[in-house]
């Protein structure tokens, strides 16, 4: 049997002197379009975390027929929604036929929505899919290609959130507005 040669050379790397840069170049200074990406790359960072926050607390609190529902803020007709069933996450895409004057989706982002596990669609009928993972930041990711592929927003597009309770909490402030009135 050989012995293993434990020691090892080290070899030290030649000193460079460095200069000291007196100005930095133009193509390192931000330029607008770079701001502007930053910009929209924290603004999928905010609303990234939206999205799990508001799933965070469906899977949390396991309340079977629960559920939330991101709407494209101008646009209520194109939303992507998740319902608790049987212990089980229902995903849906709005396919926009739910509307008289509403456009169906194209074919192109049908496919995109295919490829993304979701099937349906059509004349008064979502997208959906059923048995989706019950982890939050997967779903919240999920949630932003499925808005990209079926309704290809702006990259700065914002999302309003529709839960369960804030309708049945909106339902009581009216009803107890009309009991006062």
């Amino acid at each position: 049997m050989k012995s293993a040669n434990t020691t090892a050379k080290v070899h030290k790397a030649p000193r460079t002197r460095q200069t000291v840069v007196k100005s930095v170049p133009d193509d390192l200074v931000p330029s607008a379009a770079a701001e502007a990406m930053r910009i929209v790359g924290v603004k999928r960072e905010i609303r990234l975390a939206l999205f799990e926050k508001a799933i965070d607390r469906l899977l949390s609190e396991r309340e079977n027929r629960d559920f939330v529902i991101f709407e494209m803020r101008g646009s209520p007709d194109s939303y992507v929604q998740y319902m608790l069933h049987d212990g089980a996450v229902l995903g849906e895409v709005g396919s926009r036929g739910w509307i008289p004057e509403g456009d169906e989706l194209d074919k192109e982002r049908v496919i995109a929505l295919g490829c993304l596990g979701l099937e349906g669609g059509g004349l008064e009928a979502n997208f959906a899919r059923d048995q989706l993972p019950q982890d939050a930041r997967r779903l919240a990711c999920l949630t932003e290609l499925l808005f990209g592929a079926a309704y290809r927003p702006t990259p700065d597009f914002d999302v309003t959130v529709v839960t369960k309770s804030l309708i049945e909490a909106e339902a009581a402030q009216r009803w107890r507005q009309q009991a006062d009135a």
